[in-house]
C-alpha cells in the first residue's frame, strides 16, 4: 500500500482531515436511505447514515476505527469490494475524493450505477485540482496519491456516460467553520458567481440514476 495513505490514516485518526464544511449541503440527501459510503475513512459520513448502510475503506486501521464504532465496513480493495456487491442494493452512493484515486474512475461510476437502485442518490465528492488556493499556495495533489483530476464539466460528463443525472452542485470553501465562515460559503453556493470552481477547494454534485 502507499505510503501516503499510511500518513493520511495516521493524520485522520490524530484528528485532522475532519469533515468538510460543505457537508451540510449534501447531507440532507442521505436523509434515512440505505447508503454505501466508498472510500469511508473511519466512519467520517457513514456515522450520519441509515444503520443499513455500508462503508468500504481499504486501509485496515481506519476500517478497523470505523468497526470499533460500530459501523458497518469492508476492509478491502474498493473496486473489488464494490464489484462483490448485487445489483440494486442500495438507495444511494457517497463515493467522496476517491475517484481521483482510482485506476479506472468510468469503470467505478458503472459498478456505482450497477449496485443503485433507480433513481437513487449518487454524492460524487471531488477536489478542485486547478484553483487559486493550489496558484498561490502551491498545493500540488499529485505530489501524493491523486492520479486524475476532474473538472466540474468533465465530472458531469462521465456521469452523463455512465447512466447519471446531474441535478445540483455546491462548491467548497477551505476553513468555513464558524458563523461568517458558513455564511460566507451559503451565499457562495445560492449565487452563481463567474469562477466559482477556481476559487473553491473542492466541490459535490448531486447526481440521480436515470
Amino acid at each position: 500500500m502507499d505510503k501516503n495513505y499510511e500518513q493520511y490514516a495516521e493524520s485522520r485518526l490524530d484528528g485532522e482531515f475532519g469533515e468538510m464544511s460543505s457537508w451540510r449541503f449534501v447531507c440532507p440527501y442521505v436523509g434515512n436511505k440505505r447508503f454505501l459510503d466508498i472510500g469511508c475513512s473511519d466512519g467520517l459520513y457513514l456515522k450520519y447514515m441509515s444503520k443499513s448502510s455500508q462503508g468500504i475503506e481499504q486501509v485496515p486501521a481506519l476500517a478497523e476505527a470505523g468497526k470499533i464504532k460500530g459501523l458497518s465496513i469492508i476492509n478491502g480493495d474498493v473496486l473489488k469490494s464494490i464489484q462483490a456487491i448485487n445489483n440494486c442494493e442500495f438507495e444511494g452512493v457517497l463515493f467522496s475524493h476517491v475517484m481521483e484515486h482510482v485506476d479506472s474512475p468510468i469503470v467505478m461510476l458503472r459498478e456505482i450505477n450497477r449496485v443503485m437502485h433507480s433513481g437513487g442518490t449518487l454524492i460524487l465528492g471531488l477536489p478542485t485540482e486547478r484553483n487559486v488556493f493550489r496558484d498561490l499556495l502551491r498545493m500540488d495533489y499529485f505530489n501524493g496519491t491523486h492520479i486524475y483530476s476532474f473538472s466540474v464539466r468533465n465530472a458531469h460528463k462521465l456521469l452523463n456516460e455512465t447512466g447519471f443525472h446531474v441535478e445540483k452542485v455546491f462548491y467548497h470553501l477551505p476553513k468555513c467553520r464558524n458563523l461568517l465562515g458558513r455564511t460566507i460559503e451559503k451565499i457562495w453556493n445560492h449565487v452563481n458567481w463567474p469562477f466559482r470552481e477556481y476559487f473553491s477547494m473542492a466541490y459535490w454534485i448531486i447526481a440521480i440514476k436515470l
